[in-house]
C-alpha cells in the first residue's frame, strides 16, 4: 500500500509538471510577431496613398522616401499616389479606396497609430484602407525629432502592410523577430543605443517575408 501511495504521488507530481511547462511555453508563441497587424489583412491590389488635408509640410517631407522603400524593398506591384484620398470601397462608388491616409493630429503622447477604416468590398476580413495619424506635437518635443518622424512614419506604414509591432526597448526586451532591429520596435528612437541608425526606416527580413508573400 505504501509503494501505491508513493505511485500516486510521483504521477500526480509528474502531471504538475508537465501542466506547469505547458503554462510555461505557452507565452513564448503569444510573444511571436504575428501577421496581419491587429487581424487585418491588407488588399492585394497595388498600395495607394494620398495626404488629408490635415497633413502639414513637415510630416508631408518625410513620407515620398517611405513609401518608396516599401516599393522598392517588396514585392507590392505598385505604390500611386493619390491626389485626393477616396475613403469609399468599390460597392460604394465602383473603385477600391485609397490604402493609405496621411493624417496629423493630437494623439494624446502616442507617435502614430493606423487603424483600418475601410474593409474591402469582397471579404471582410480584408482592409481597403488604413488612416494613418501621426502625432506631430509629440514627435517634435522628443529628444530626436527628425529621427522620430523617420521611425515613426516607417512604423505606422509597416501596419498597413500587416507588420506588426514587438516590445524591442521593454524590460526584459523581446528579441526582434528574425533577429535584427527595424522600425517595427515600439518606442522612442532614444531608447536604442544608435536612435540615428538605419534600422529608423528599415523593415528586417522577418517583416518584408511576409509582404513578399502576401503580394504575388
Amino acid at each position: 500500500m505504501i509503494i501505491g501511495k508513493w505511485r500516486l504521488i510521483i504521477v500526480a507530481t509528474l502531471s504538475t509538471i508537465v501542466t506547469t511547462i505547458a503554462v510555461t511555453v505557452a507565452p513564448a508563441s503569444v510573444m511571436a510577431n504575428p501577421w496581419p497587424f491587429d487581424g487585418w489583412y491588407p488588399d492585394k491590389s497595388t498600395h495607394s496613398w494620398c495626404y488629408h488635408s490635415t497633413a502639414g509640410s513637415t510630416l508631408r517631407s518625410y513620407i515620398p522616401g517611405a513609401m518608396n522603400y516599401l516599393y522598392n524593398s517588396t514585392t507590392i506591384p505598385g505604390i500611386p499616389q493619390h491626389a485626393t484620398c477616396d475613403t469609399q470601397n468599390s460597392n460604394q462608388d465602383g473603385d477600391p479606396a485609397t490604402d493609405v491616409v496621411w493624417k496629423q493630429g493630437n494623439l494624446n503622447g502616442q507617435f502614430g497609430t493606423a487603424p483600418c477604416f475601410v474593409e474591402t468590398a469582397s471579404n471582410s476580413t480584408h482592409c481597403d484602407q488604413r488612416q494613418i495619424t501621426i502625432g506631430v506635437n509629440n514627435i517634435e518635443s522628443s529628444e530626436y525629432p527628425h529621427h522620430q518622424y523617420i521611425k515613426t512614419v516607417c512604423h505606422e506604414l509597416g501596419h498597413t502592410a500587416g507588420f506588426d509591432h514587438y516590445a524591442g526597448f521593454a524590460s526584459p526586451p523581446a528579441v526582434p523577430p528574425g533577429g535584427v532591429l527595424d522600425c517595427m520596435v515600439s518606442g522612442n528612437v532614444s531608447y536604442a543605443d544608435n536612435p540615428a541608425g538605419s534600422w529608423t526606416w528599415q523593415y528586417n527580413s522577418h517583416h518584408l517575408s511576409h509582404a513578399n508573400s502576401w503580394w504575388p
